[in-house]
């Protein structure tokens, strides 16, 4: 009550006073511990707001365990563990920790996690996917563009100086497709970061679903390049007993078909195969080289999923349909092509 500071609260209570009134003092809670005593006041703090009050700094450990909205939080603790052979895409993780708070907006989150970095250039070459990471968490996957020295752009989080801006540096993109955010969205990767390691940027590569492409293309390759293969895969039946198999491909298939399941090219929830793909027969024909410039590497695993899911029951129809008529080979490819596997 006698606090000789010039601190706010100090001129708060002696306003209080001039008005003839006394500072009324009640306990929320007693008997608390010190850390549970924190998380009381960052609750009483949150409730308030800040902004009402006269404390220099908002509770303890608040961005972590204070107010939030209930999707959110469900968000925060409702997800599964990433591993490095979930990833179908090659990513860069970016934490947040020290830049995000409960109630960001999204162009916020995405200031914050654009930038500014410092990345190794021969590590970013040819990543086109970063994940925000908040407390372990990827809150939100952007398709990156370009990355640019730091300051190159406009960054409404925060600003750099001429002498960082030439160890760091900043990434330009956009929210990512949906079917890559649900991939990732929501996720835990705690564990693909070294324990007590304070560097905010982990480097992921798609290694198992590259060598999985490989595989594949260099079966179906081998089936499109061979015209006895291809008249072989056009009369294939699971239900002739008598069938000869001169070149061994019903094993090569069954093997091919493994790997495009382990290699995540046919999504768990088939509902999202159906997205972004585009024409809606684009699946069923080989499109031409303008439509193949137009695909997205989303919309080119979305054919492919809807070309197995077509199959999922018949894996006979999907080598007489896809693989003899070379659809199988024209969209893998095409996806072995851009992530330099062909």
């Amino acid at each position: 009550m006698h606090d000789g500071s010039e601190s706010d609260k100090a001129h708060k209570i002696a306003e209080i006073q001039a008005r003839g009134r006394q500072p009324l003092i009640e306990i929320l809670a007693f008997g608390l511990d010190e850390k549970a005593a924190y998380k009381v006041e960052a609750a009483a703090i949150d409730l308030l707001g800040l902004k009402n009050l006269t404390n220099k700094q908002a509770g303890h450990e608040s961005s972590l365990y204070g107010r939030i909205e209930v999707s959110e939080l469900d968000a925060r603790f409702d997800h599964g563990e990433l591993t490095e052979s979930d990833f179908l895409e090659d990513a860069v993780l970016v934490k947040v920790n020290q830049l995000y708070r409960n109630g960001m907006s999204d162009f916020e989150l995405y200031e914050v996690t654009r930038g500014f970095w410092r990345v190794d250039k021969s590590k970013i070459e040819g990543i086109h996917l970063a994940l925000a990471v908040y407390d372990g968490m990827v809150l939100e996957a952007y398709e990156i563009a370009a990355w640019l020295p730091a300051g190159s752009g406009m960054c409404a989080a925060r600003s750099v100086s001429q002498a960082e801006s030439a160890h760091r540096m900043e990434f330009v993109g956009r929210v990512a497709d949906q079917c890559i955010r649900d991939r990732y969205v929501g996720k835990g990767v705690s564990g693909l970061y070294a324990p007590g390691g304070a560097n905010p940027i982990r480097y992921v590569r798609a290694a198992y679903s590259r060598k999985a492409l490989v595989e594949i293309n260099r079966v179906l390759e081998d089936i499109e390049l061979t015209g006895e293969k291809r008249e072989w895969c056009s009369n294939f039946s699971f239900y002739d007993p008598q069938q000869d198999d001169p070149y061994g491909l019903e094993n090569s298939l069954n093997d091919l078909l493994d790997l495009a399941y382990r290699g995540g090219f046919v999504p768990v929830d088939y509902g999202v195969v159906y997205q972004s793909i585009g024409k809606e027969d684009i699946a069923v024909r080989k499109a031409s080289k303008k439509e193949l410039l137009e695909l997205s590497d989303c919309q080119l695993v979305s054919i492919l999923g809807y070309q197995f899911r077509g199959d999922h029951f018949d894996n006979g129809s999907w080598i007489r349909t896809y693989v003899a008529n070379g659809l199988a080979y024209h969209y893998f490819h095409e996806l072995a092509v851009r992530w330099g596997c062909a």
